[in-house]
């Protein structure tokens, strides 16, 4: 049955990828139908979008440490965990004792575990995926590993899940950590790399962007904070640290072949620069986007990562680039975190873990689960295909094809901005000029409401000078513009007492009748006590 439905899957996918390459937009209308059944021949009816090809943008947004179980295993109908008591993983090594994979408490959520070469060697254990606790620091740390999150810890990703299409076998092509996978991501290849640091020169090779330079096709890498100031009087040691993160979050930084070119590296740029070609209709042929700060990787928080790519997704859908888009949401390697299923082996090497992958785009399969074999390496695949690059390695060749999840033939998917959990609506996010706008009339209205406070004021003290004066205002027990301590005519100068009732309407209580307030109200001079006061 595996084998009828991957081959079902590798026939739609090379009819739709025909169907990129036709100017005659005939398409391949690839059903939603359950996993098994028939795939219908090629169509010739029009594609719904005018135009040659559907897709004109491939967005690929990588995040960061986190297993395919540990997202989705709960979800109906993925291979996932299915009754997750039945599951016993030992904690330590030749030791009875086991646990159970378990829905992770908030303070469990957030612990740091690793994911060395090393660590997740152990924890796949030759294919029997049983030494993920063990590779960790300590048995507390261990245990934590086999939690999990669900639809009430991540729902904007389980309300993607339900919309778009979900792999559940996408693994990472490299067990070596972040650093290599996001270069499989970009080059096709590790080039040797086995962890998060870069040795010698840099690394090799060309990569996706190469080609696309070649054919005059635009790209960006955008990184979330790229450009930011950094922290003044780093030590050597904290310099080499961070340029080393760097690299591993962005490696392109490491590349010489796009290091070294001031106007490619110019195209790494801060993700708030992808709002603003959205919001402008320049939003390139190819971008690739990063968290850093949301990136996800615990000890980092799920829930600000997901709110980062909420901000991504629905910025995209409120841009004229939607109808022809499509987006690729998954993460770098498994973080640590347990996951049930062995990876295969592919060329001679072993992939890694599962991760979460989703497609979002007006064309993506609603609600289907596609449980092609497919690994980091089909992230250039996918490129390739869309926009007719030659295949960068073997390894890219083998890594199976992305668009199995696509349907051309399909009505394409609206961009409504949808609830993420059934009951709280997802907030959209503005586009820039509708914030800008926003702005300026909030700062019209202060300034509104200042003028006319100010016109008030001049008024209110208008209203306080006696008719006949010079200008200046009269206070109440004061003597009067004549003679001095003599005080002014009843019926032309003087100014009135406001009311003294309170706000109830009545007369508050009187002062004693010889306080300075009575003398104040009854029009006298108050004396004073102090016999130094050259007023007295």
């Amino acid at each position: 049955m595996r084998r009828r439905r991957s081959l079902g899957r590798l026939g739609a996918c090379a009819a739709v990828t025909a169907a990129l390459s036709l100017a005659t937009v005939p398409t391949v209308a690839l059903t939603s139908a359950a996993a098994g059944a028939a795939q219908p021949a090629i169509s010739t009816d029009p594609l719904v979008i005018s135009g040659t090809d559907p897709i004109k943008h491939v967005i690929v947004v990588i995040q960061s440490g986190h297993s395919f179980d540990n997202y989705f295993g709960t979800r109906p109908g993925v291979d996932g965990l299915g009754n997750a008591s039945t599951i016993h993983i030992p904690l330590i090594a030749n030791n009875t004792t086991s646990a159970s994979p378990y829905h992770l408490s908030p303070d469990q959520a957030r612990a740091g575990l690793i994911d060395t070469l090393r660590s997740t060697q152990e924890s796949v254990d030759g294919g029997k995926m049983d030494g993920f606790s063990r590779a960790q620091h300590n048995i507390t740390i261990g245990e934590t590993s086999l939690g999990y999150y669900d639809s009430t810890d991540i729902p904007y990703y389980y309300s993607l899940a339900d919309r778009f299409t979900l792999f559940d076998h996408f693994f990472a092509s490299s067990q070596a950590g972040s650093l290599p996978n996001r270069l499989v991501a970009v080059a096709g290849t590790t080039d040797n790399v086995t962890s998060n640091r870069v040795l010698g020169v840099g690394i090799a090779g060309q990569t996706v962007f190469n080609q696309l330079d070649a054919k005059h096709l635009s790209w960006k890498y955008y990184v979330q904070g790229y450009g930011a100031p950094k922290k003044a009087n780093l030590t050597a040691v904290e310099a080499d640290v961070a340029a080393a993160a760097a690299v591993a979050r962005t490696p392109v930084l490491g590349m010489p072949a796009i290091a070294d070119s001031p106007a490619d590296l110019a195209r790494v740029t801060s993700t708030s620069q992808y709002f603003v070609d959205l919001d402008k209709g320049q939003l390139p042929n190819v971008s690739y986007i990063t968290g850093v700060a949301d990136s996800e990787r615990s000890p980092q928080d799920p829930a600000q990562g997901e709110a980062f790519v909420r901000s991504l997704v629905n910025a995209l859908m409120q841009s004229k680039e939607w109808g022809s888009t499509a987006l690729l949401l998954t993460y770098d390697d498994s973080g640590g975190w347990y996951d049930n299923v062995a990876p295969p082996t592919v060329d001679g090497v072993t992939l890694g873990p599962r991760v979460p992958a989703i497609l979002v785009s007006p064309y993506a399969r609603a609600g289907y689960v596609d449980d092609s074999q497919l690994d980091t390496a089909s992230i250039p695949g996918l490129i390739e295909k869309v926009f007719k690059l030659p295949t960068l390695t073997t390894q890219v060749a083998d890594g199976g094809s992305i668009l199995t999840g696509l349907d051309l033939n399909q009505q394409p998917i609206s961009p409504d901005i949808g609830p993420v959990n059934g009951t709280t609506a997802t907030l959209a996010r503005p586009a820039i000029g509708t914030i800008y706008f926003l702005y300026l009339g909030a700062l019209l209205v202060a300034v509104l409401l200042l003028i006319l406070a100010t016109v008030r004021q001049r008024r209110v003290n208008r209203s306080l000078v006696p008719a006949g004066s010079t200008g200046a205002p009269l206070v109440i027990g004061s003597p009067g513009p004549g003679s001095a301590g003599t005080p002014p005519a009843a019926s032309t100068d003087r100014v009135p007492v406001p009311s003294l009732e309170d706000d109830e309407g009545e007369p508050p209580d009187a002062p004693p009748p010889n306080s300075p307030s009575a003398k104040i109200l009854s029009g006298q001079r108050p004396s004073t006590s102090s016999s130094s006061d050259p007023t007295a």
